[in-house]
């Protein structure tokens, strides 16, 4: 690499960041430098410059279900990043359950992972009497109760305020929510959200909650079926994700209602399938693919420099209005 630099004219941390493809080189000199490379044969030994940065080159990235339609975009974030230092992507999928987490978490004891993106909201168990283990862990898209592990994420409090205050600007009153997990702080901010958007807007006495432990389709069905046996069919709807929107539409149709003559319904994540879906959903969107690229920057500069401290990240939402809110309505 010594001769590489001294052909090139530059120094040998320029051409090791070259050959890592690093932003921090001029395309130019990347192109120089590959030229040389080519001419003289010189082969990159990946596995040497991880061991010499005592480094495994692997980051895990948990997920709670690999199948929810949330989490593809924040994954290509995720790996694009990565793939830009040299640093393969593991993708562990828990399906909520607390052993398989630890299972899992356990390559960052045994030195086959540098570091952890967590898209589960809550940390492994056995990582808590790890040495540091917070130098080695952010979080995406799912805030954690540990205010010192920093988190990409949005206000899911103001975002669902957006929703709910769509609606009331649309002409609706009786607006009712299906919210996640009660134990999440993602899903207990997009309650506080919605309680604190209804009071505002004077409709406190029209709260209504009905929570689930999933925020899937089978959740949002659930709860849907929920709040219309225990009292009236509400006007609208504000749903903790699109998923959950879905299966709301779901049994509301099953019940011989339409959506949105007879129900509005609003949804959370802008995921792929929300615009085709009939009717297309409103929806709040949610810049997955930013987020797992800021996640993996911000924990590629926690594990190359220990004193540095990360800060958590909010972006900014967005409202996608489509048809299941409805038109002006007078309710």
């Amino acid at each position: 690499m010594v001769d590489i630099a001294r052909l090139a004219g530059v120094d040998v941390s320029t051409v090791s960041r070259a050959l890592a493809d690093s932003s921090r080189v001029t395309d130019e000199t990347k192109e120089r430098i590959r030229k040389i490379v080519e001419e003289h044969g010189y082969v990159v030994n990946h596995g040497a410059r991880m061991l010499r940065n005592k480094m495994a080159g692997q980051v895990l990235v948990l997920l709670p279900n690999i199948a929810a339609s949330f989490f593809p975009e924040v994954i290509l974030g995720i790996e694009e990043t990565l793939q830009n230092e040299q640093i393969s992507v593991i993708v562990g999928s828990t399906q909520h359950d607390r052993a398989r987490e630890d299972v899992l978490a356990r390559q960052i004891l045994n030195g086959a992972a540098d570091g952890i993106i967590l898209l589960t909201g809550r940390i492994p168990e056995v990582l808590r009497s790890y040495p540091g283990f917070e130098k080695k862990i952010v979080a995406v898209g799912r805030a954690l109760k540990e205010t010192e592990i920093p988190c990409v994420n949005i206000d899911n409090k103001r975002a669902i305020e957006t929703a709910v205050n769509h609606l009331v600007e649309r002409g609706y009153s009786d607006i009712a929510h299906l919210g996640g997990p009660h134990g999440s702080p993602t899903f207990s901010a997009r309650i506080d959200g919605y309680k604190a958007a209804m009071e505002q807007a004077g409709l406190a006495s029209n709260i209504r909650i009905a929570a689930g432990e999933r925020f899937n389709i089978d959740a949002g069905r659930d709860a849907m079926e929920r709040l219309m046996r225990e009292g009236k069919v509400p006007a609208a709807v504000v749903c903790a994700s699109d998923e959950m929107a879905m299966g709301a539409i779901r049994y509301v149709r099953s019940q011989g209602l339409s959506v949105p003559r007879d129900m509005a319904v609003v949804g959370f994540d802008d995921i792929p399938f929300a615009g085709v879906y009939e009717p297309p959903l409103t929806t709040i969107r949610t810049p997955r693919r930013q987020m797992g690229e800021l996640g993996a920057k911000m924990l590629l500069k926690n594990l190359r420099a220990p004193s540095f401290k990360s800060k958590s990240i909010i972006l900014n939402h967005e409202l996608i209005i489509r048809e299941s809110s409805g038109g002006e309505l007078d309710r």
